[in-house]
């Protein structure tokens, strides 16, 4: 009789030990749960950028098409679902260009001039070097060898036959850009960035891991390009629209080419259903789920 109280004693015992146990273990397990599930859900900074090529004022007269006020409204839509955001402008630089992939962002809004390669059917995107200010050495050692191997491309802007402007190509995209898109969603506020028969710029970025490329499939005009591309902005940052339902919603413009409207690419479920998540609020619901799941694994011994 006396053994069976002493084992029942011990077994008592160690039950309590394994509770304790279990307790510090959520107690330590909680706060690492916790920054760890933060780090899975949402990147330490939620980043995006607008980049302004064509309100440069590396840009001659011409062909600069600033507008504050599609920047100002464009800045504020980003805000809401963004803790930085980038500007690019005189800055808008083949070098920057190659960093684009790796910098982090989750919405690159790209205003920019491009051009169409006949040729090889894909639009190059023009940055703010000029190769009159370009020196000798420089053009010598950091542009002959990409422009030789197809990386580099000029672009020669309609108004101003005089310049030529440093443009990047899909062989750049492929081969010069560093790092990789993140799910990132690039609204390129370009003519001809989804003319159908020249799509290889958007192969080029979804290659380098862009989630989504929404662009025009003809050429635009410049009011008309910052009106859409607000408009666009609205459906999916206010009202949360997918990708597929705010393209689907935008009007279409004339242009002396014909009719334009956006599209996006890839055209899959994947793209066309993707919504822009909320940076700024996206770790509240997951960490809370994360953490219940860890405290229900903990049982009291004795219920075995």
């Amino acid at each position: 009789m006396p053994n069976n109280v002493k084992l029942e004693t011990v077994t008592s015992d160690r039950s309590k030990r394994l509770i304790y146990v279990a307790v510090a273990l959520i107690i330590v397990l909680i706060p690492t749960v916790y920054f760890y599930s933060i780090s899975l859900i949402q990147p330490s900074e939620a980043k995006a950028a607008i980049i302004d090529q064509l309100g440069s004022s590396k840009l001659d007269q011409a062909v600069r098409d600033e507008n504050q006020t599609f920047i100002k409204s464009a800045e504020e839509l980003l805000d809401k679902r963004f803790s930085v955001l980038d500007y690019y402008s005189d800055n808008a630089t083949v070098e920057e260009y190659g960093k684009l992939a790796s910098a982090g962002y989750k919405l690159i809004i790209w205003r920019a001039h491009t051009a169409l390669d006949l040729n090889s059917n894909y639009i190059a995107i023009a940055s703010t070097d000029r190769i009159d200010s370009i020196d000798y050495d420089q053009y010598n050692g950091q542009y002959l060898q990409s422009l030789e191997n197809g990386q580099l491309t000029f672009c020669n802007i309609t108004g101003d036959n005089q310049t030529l402007y440093f443009s990047i190509t899909p062989a750049f995209i492929e081969q010069v850009m560093t790092g990789t898109f993140q799910d990132t969603v690039i609204v390129l506020m370009t003519c001809n960035g989804l003319q159908p028969g020249y799509l290889k710029t958007a192969q080029a970025l979804e290659a380098k891991g862009a989630k989504v490329i929404i662009s025009w499939d003809n050429w635009i005009g410049t009011s008309d390009n910052d009106y859409g591309t607000n408009l666009l902005l609205q459906y999916l940052i206010d009202e949360n629209d997918t990708v597929s339902v705010a393209v689907s919603k935008l009007p279409t413009f004339p242009s002396e080419f014909g009719w334009t409207q956006m599209q996006y690419y890839p055209v899959s479920p994947d793209a066309g259903n993707y919504r822009i998540p909320d940076y700024r609020n996206y770790d509240s619901t997951g960490t809370a789920l994360m953490i219940v799941l860890v405290s229900q694994k903990v049982e009291d011994p004795r219920d075995n």
